[in-house]
C-alpha cells in the first residue's frame, strides 16, 4: 500500500505542477485578459486537495469496500462546498475578475476530478488484486449441477 500511495503522491504532485503551470502559460500567451489575481491559489487549493484524498484512502480498511464508496462521496461533496468556499471569498475580495477566476476554478475542478477517478480505480482494482492474492485455493465458489 505504501508503494501505490507513493505513486499517487507523485502522480498527483506531476498532474497539478503540469496543469497549473500549462494553464498559466497558455492564459499568458494567448489569454492575458483572462489571467486573475491569486492564480496560484487554484492549483494549491487542488493540490491539498488531492493530498487529502490519497492520504484518507491510505487509511481506508480494505476489507469495507462499502466504507471505500461512502468515503470517496464525502470527499466530493467536501471538495464541493470548500470549493464554493473559496470561490465565495475571492468574490469577497476581487469582485472585478470573479468570472475569470470561476471559469479558471471549473476547469482545475474538472481535471482533478478526472484524475481523481483514476486515482480511485487504481484503488479499487489494487484492492480487487489484494482479496485474489490472500484467497485460500479452496475458497473459490462451487458450482453444483
Amino acid at each position: 500500500m505504501n508503494r501505490l500511495t507513493k505513486y499517487f503522491f507523485i502522480f498527483h504532485t506531476i498532474m497539478i505542477l503540469t496543469a497549473g503551470v500549462g494553464m498559466w502559460i497558455v492564459l499568458k500567451l494567448f489569454f492575458p485578459e483572462m489571467m486573475v489575481k491569486g492564480y496560484f491559489v487554484i492549483p494549491l487549493f487542488f493540490y491539498f486537495m488531492g493530498v487529502i484524498f490519497i492520504l484518507r484512502f491510505r487509511r481506508t480498511p480494505l476489507e469495507n469496500p462499502a466504507h471505500l464508496v461512502n468515503l470517496y462521496m464525502i470527499m466530493r461533496v467536501i471538495k464541493i462546498f470548500t470549493s464554493f468556499a473559496i470561490i465565495f471569498l475571492y468574490w469577497l475580495i476581487h469582485q472585478p475578475s470573479i468570472r475569470n477566476f470561476a471559469t479558471l476554478f471549473i476547469i482545475f475542478y474538472l481535471i482533478s476530478l478526472i484524475w481523481e477517478t483514476y486515482i480511485y480505480l487504481r484503488m479499487e482494482k489494487y484492492i480487487k488484486n489484494m482479496k485474489e492474492e490472500n484467497k485460500h485455493p479452496n475458497d473459490h465458489e462451487r458450482i453444483d449441477l
